[in-house]
């Protein structure tokens, strides 16, 4: 059968790993013609391609629509940035991102689990994706410093955005419309908090006020960052926690060591995220004519780093399609690698281990209505955003 790939297949969003295995045995640099782009599946290219500042830049945009879709060019802001620009931009909150500093929120992000475990937990039902939402929102909102209503609507606007319709690649016209609706609110937002500026240091103080090679953040490098900020942060912990969830109860040997040694939560966050990578793909484009496996990757063309079928590469892992919490990763592509490697990704871990401390310490055993799972559909998320379980009221 002739290999045919496209991110925007739809027969493949469920289950891309055959593929994406073909691929690697097959055509590790695969062309895909009417895209004009190449599609980079083994663990080994993704990591270095992530590191290579000088064959592939992010200055035309990292999403498959900015890449190939989009009429105009990204705006300069710092998603869309090389160094040196990319690492000054970063910078101005990387520091609040760091191990040591995330460390410090952990009461925070128990105390905020627990309050929204406990009314679940009286019911005897519970959404796992919907627990892990709601702590991410609110700890947006304590990062960034806007209202937890505010940053539960621009999520509500990034849903829409990122719904597919069958037979339509990429943003549909109603998720067109929820970015255009986005970037009214959040303006507004801007505004507003120029006019009102906060008391206390946040993330919206210093876009506010900081300047870069001596000059203001631009109200549209502020709008990217919270629109960013709403969608990195509040994906991946959500999707992973119930990823985790789903994965271990399918393993009951898994599920049973975890609940043996609660420590080894961690461990099955890490591993939830590599099996079932919440982040399916994201590219570059080419700056500089290039070979790899043979062939010629030129200048203007882009390439996709495919995060899903590198976290489950043979030539990385082994048995990368056993689902196993013991597993010792000596690299890690599931927050990324390189200049762009995901800066809340400490943050993550430790929310996504504290969702599963305290889901897994509370409830002694649970069912998963499998008839109530949803997984997203589309080229660049993936899991399962709807995870309902039962349980004995606590």
């Amino acid at each position: 059968m002739t290999l045919r790939y496209s991110p925007y297949d739809e027969n493949l969003w469920s289950n891309p790993w055959p593929m994406y295995k073909r691929m690697q045995d097959e055509a590790p640099a695969y062309y895909i013609e009417d895209l004009d782009c190449w599609a980079l599946s083994r663990f080994e290219d993704v990591w270095q391609a992530s590191m290579d500042r000088k064959n592939f830049t992010a200055t035309h945009g990292t999403s498959p629509d900015a890449l190939f879709l989009a009429s105009e060019p990204p705006p300069n802001v710092f998603l869309f940035m090389d160094p040196p620009e990319h690492s000054k931009h970063r910078g101005l909150i990387g520091k609040s991102y760091r191990k040591d500093r995330v460390a410090v929120v952990e009461d925070q992000v128990r105390t905020v689990v627990r309050k929204h475990l406990k009314p679940m937990l009286e019911q005897g039902e519970l959404d796992v994706y919907a627990l892990g939402s709601r702590t991410v929102l609110e700890m947006i909102a304590s990062f960034t410093g806007l209202q937890l209503e505010e940053v539960q609507h621009i999520r509500s606007l990034v849903d829409r955005f990122f719904k597919r319709e069958s037979g339509v690649q990429g943003t549909t016209e109603a998720g067109a419309k929820a970015f255009v609706e986005a970037h009214e609110y959040i303006y507004g937002l801007i505004d507003r908090y120029r006019k009102q500026p906060l008391a206390e240091q946040s993330h919206i103080s210093t876009w506010l006020n900081a300047e870069v090679d001596g000059q203001r953040l631009s109200d549209e490098q502020i709008f990217y960052s919270i629109f960013a900020m709403v969608i990195t942060g509040s994906d991946t912990v959500p999707l992973t926690t119930a990823g985790s969830i789903y994965y271990l109860n399918k393993h009951p040997d898994q599920l049973a060591l975890v609940r043996d040694d609660i420590s080894l939560v961690a461990n099955a966050f890490e591993e939830a995220a590599r099996y079932d990578q919440p982040t399916n793909l994201l590219g570059r484009r080419i700056a500089q004519d290039t070979e790899l496996h043979g062939q010629e990757l030129r200048a203007g063309q882009s390439v996709l780093f495919l995060y899903a079928a590198a976290c489950r590469d043979k030539r990385e892992f082994d048995a990368p399609d056993r689902f196993d919490i013991k597993r010792r990763q000596r690299r890690n592509l599931s927050f990324g690698t390189g200049l762009h490697f995901c800066l809340g990704q400490h943050l993550a871990r430790l929310e996504g281990r504290v969702l599963l401390e305290e889901l897994i310490g509370s409830i002694p055993d649970f069912e998963i209505e499998q008839a109530g799972c949803k997984r997203i559909v589309g080229e660049f998320l993936q899991g399962y955003s709807a995870m309902p379980i039962r349980f004995r009221p606590q």
